[in-house]
């Protein structure tokens, strides 16, 4: 959904006709207590209270990523506050008709994913901010009678002529009565008068977080919510055939069981699976009943599938003609012509999103509304699947969003909440649903896999003149409503990707994979498998042309130059900046020194959601053939920089996150289930493996700002396969780096 309101309506329906401290039946979102119960008062994004503390209210949902802190920096700059007396909490959620009957956002869009939080509302919070400061130099220049040209705000006091000055807590009363002039226009300060925006600062919850004060989903209780656990069918598209739950209905604390259909084959899902639910009065007694249920499972129409069966469906794919999804200048005549073709193919496996905190959601169905309280990415998303199962009006819906315990794009899609209002809906009361950890490795909306069949061609010269990039996988568009399967690619192959414009003759092809399992977004989607194909790619590339990889890179990037780029991240991509980032990383790690033996630098650079992000892997390769990531020298461009801490931490984390993937993780399916379905089993990364040192160097730019939290991760695991050639290792084009592919 978009916003209907324009700029100027929003500023109106925020501050004007004293709406800066009205207070309103809102719910305490994000308290222990979810039970709807407001006290104080409350605006869509700022209540500044006598103490002069400053609540803000964030409309993108905190999964991690520091948003709260960044987006409240933000709004405080403009306003002149203090951000040591700042607390963040979620934007209660706000929908609206428009004249036309359309539901829109009544406020701001609220939603975290992509990396767009900053961007999205980088103007506006700004300007917000310097709105609600000019309300309170209004209303000093009253109470005190004095020109408002006299007067300036700044950590958190009006200060007043003659050394004077007035916390803005003291004039929050008459500042809520002030009504801007008409043609107000709110005017954000200029960079060099920014006193906390570029600056570091810790999130806003670190203490809260750190110990253990109750923030998430899984904390949050609600009047006479019972606990809920769900036995799921383990195949995919199964449905239930037979059940007795007489043993579990005598269970003591048990309350009701009740059954979920297999969801509609043929549209995108609401939930995942077939189920048997099981309502207690606690968690143990409902998995020590769901443990006794005796079910039969009808194995539906996908009993033979498997992660095997599927990687040779790829292969066999990719000896077919596929779909050509981009075509630049004539690619078979320049392969034909080349003094050198090379063909490399890279295998990635299915993988889950593994968040800390597992799906969970509190859910109460009435006879007229429907309560939803639940770690939501989307709560947009989980508004719609509620009116679709209820009925119900989702612009009348309590709708909350706590702090997640990890998103990685798991929870865009909110089966959780689809599941948790069935219930709730058939069992006639409020639940509280929890999945385990086996729950949720088993029912995913797992990253695609894929082959990926690379080729360039090589002139006399020892240029690239032509490239194609040939991928058979499973699509994330797979069951999505209104998706045709032509157009299935876009979100699996990025064809606007590097080299495209940079080599002439291109071709991009694509085949679709038959396979039943869930597809979905998984952190930086796409660009974590095209990265390490195609930087690997380059990487044997410049081996086979006796060129430095660096090189060769900054080569192919050519004059600086914005390219257009079509998808998510654009509309063009800047190939000076790319190859700055590349030559930053460079730079730190002493790209081109002699390394003791048996260790290996490799590099790679990604574009990413608008950022670019280049990176420097130092392994050391061990005698009986294991390695160790040692340091990572990493450089990010990110433009105009709002919280220097968070774009480290954001970037380490990401590094990580990627070599984690990178080294064990793969979802393995045998006769349509999941097999792998715990930590014993799916290979997370353990501490003792994980980047002993990463250094982060970030662009000082005066461009408008993308956000950073997928940008760390794409060059990760090619700067790793890199490096561990340049060690003396094998090459390896396939995750899990250190498994065969199952």
């Amino acid at each position: 959904m978009n916003m209907s309101i324009n700029r100027r309506q929003f500023l109106s329906y925020s501050f004007y006709s004293g709406a800066l401290l009205i207070a309103c039946p809102l719910p305490a979102i994000g308290k222990p207590s979810a039970t709807g119960d407001s006290s104080g008062a409350l605006t869509p994004l700022v209540s500044i209270s006598q103490d002069n503390h400053i609540t803000f209210y964030s409309p993108s949902p905190e999964m991690g990523q520091g948003i709260d802190t960044s987006l409240s920096m933000l709004f405080v700059e403009e306003l002149g506050g203090d951000m040591s007396k700042v607390s963040v909490e979620p934007l209660p959620y706000f929908l609206k008709r428009d004249s036309e009957g359309k539901i829109t956002w009544q406020v701001v869009p609220q939603f975290s994913g992509g990396s767009t939080s900053i961007s999205r509302n980088w103007t506006l919070v700004r300007e917000v901010g310097a709105t609600t400061k000019q309300l309170f130099i209004q209303a000093a220049a009253r109470a005190f009678k004095t020109p408002e040209t006299s007067l300036s705000v700044e950590s958190g006091y009006v200060n007043l002529p003659e050394g004077r000055k007035v916390s803005l807590g003291y004039l929050t009363d008459l500042a809520a009565k002030q009504t801007l002039p008409e043609a107000f226009k709110p005017t954000v300060k200029a960079r060099d008068d920014w006193k906390i925006i570029g600056k570091s600062h810790f999130t806003q919850e670190s203490k809260k977080i750190v110990t253990g004060q109750p923030l998430y989903g899984m904390d949050m209780e609600y009047p006479n919510a019972k606990i809920c656990l769900i036995a799921r069918c383990p195949f995919l598209d199964g449905e239930l055939k037979s059940l007795d739950d007489s043993d579990a209905l005598a269970m003591d604390g048990v309350i009701k069981i009740v059954t979920l259909p297999r969801p509609d084959l043929d549209k995108f899902y609401t939930y995942l699976a077939a189920g048997v639910a099981v309502i207690a009065e606690n968690f143990w007694s409902a998995k020590k009943a769901r443990d006794s249920l005796k079910i039969v499972w009808d194995k539906g129409p996908n009993s033979n599938e498997s992660t095997k069966n599927l990687h040779q469906q790829c292969d066999d794919l990719l000896t077919q003609k596929g779909q050509v999804v981009r075509e630049d200048g004539n690619y078979q005549e320049a392969i034909d012509n080349a003094a050198k073709v090379i063909t490399k193919t890279y295998k990635l496996p299915l993988v889950s999103h593994a968040q800390l905190e597992p799906q969970n959601c509190i859910a109460h169905v009435t006879e007229d509304n429907c309560t939803i309280i639940a770690p939501m990415q989307g709560p947009g998303g989980g508004s719609r699947h509620a009116e679709r199962i209820t009925g119900f009006d989702r612009v009348k819906m309590d709708v909350r969003y706590p702090r997640l315990g990890g998103g990685f794009g798991r929870r865009l899609t909110n089966d959780h909440v689809a599941e948790a209002v069935t219930v709730s809906k058939l069992a006639g009361m409020p639940i509280k649903l929890i999945w385990t950890r086996e729950d949720d490795l088993s029912h995913d909306f797992y990253r695609p896999m894929g082959h990926h069949q690379v080729t360039a061609g090589i002139d006399k010269d020892g240029k690239v003149t032509a490239w194609s990039h040939r991928l058979a996988g499973t699509p994330k568009y797979y069951r999505r409503d209104g998706v045709e399967v032509k157009d299935y690619f876009g979100a699996d192959m990025y064809v606007d990707d590097f080299p495209a414009g940079r080599v002439k003759n291109i071709r991009n092809e694509y085949f679709p994979a038959k396979f039943s399992a869930p597809q979905g977004s998984w952190r930086a989607p796409a660009h974590t498998a095209n990265a390490f194909v195609i930087h690997s790619f380059v990487d044997e590339l410049a081996m086979e042309m006796n060129k430095d990889p660096l090189a060769l890179r900054l080569e192919m990037l050519g004059e600086p130059e914005a390219l257009e780029y079509g998808q998510h991240g654009g509309p063009v991509f800047h190939t000076g900046r790319m190859a700055n980032v590349l030559k930053m990383a460079a730079k730190r790690a002493g790209w081109g020194r002699k390394t003791s033996e048996g260790t290996g630098l490799g590099i790679a650079g990604h574009f990413t959601f608008g950022g670019y992000c280049a990176c420097v892997a130092e392994v050391k390769l061990n005698a009986d053939g294991s390695f160790r990531v040692n340091k990572v020298f990493a450089a990010i461009d990110v433009g105009t920089v709002v919280n220097p801490e968070g774009i480290k931490s954001q970037v380490e984390g990401g590094m990580n996150d990627g070599l984690s993937a990178a080294l064990g993780q793969q979802i393995i399916i045998q006769n349509s289930q999941v097999v792998n379905n715990n930590f014993d089993s799916y290979n997370m990364m353990r501490m003792g493996d994980s980047i002993k040192q990463i250094e982060v160097e970030i662009v000082d730019s005066n461009e408008d700002p993308a956000g950073a939290g997928e940008m760390g991760i794409p060059p990760l695991a090619p700067a790793v396969a890199n490096a561990l050639v340049a060690a003396g290792g094998p090459r390896i084009r396939h995750h899990p780096m250190t498994a065969p592919l199952a």
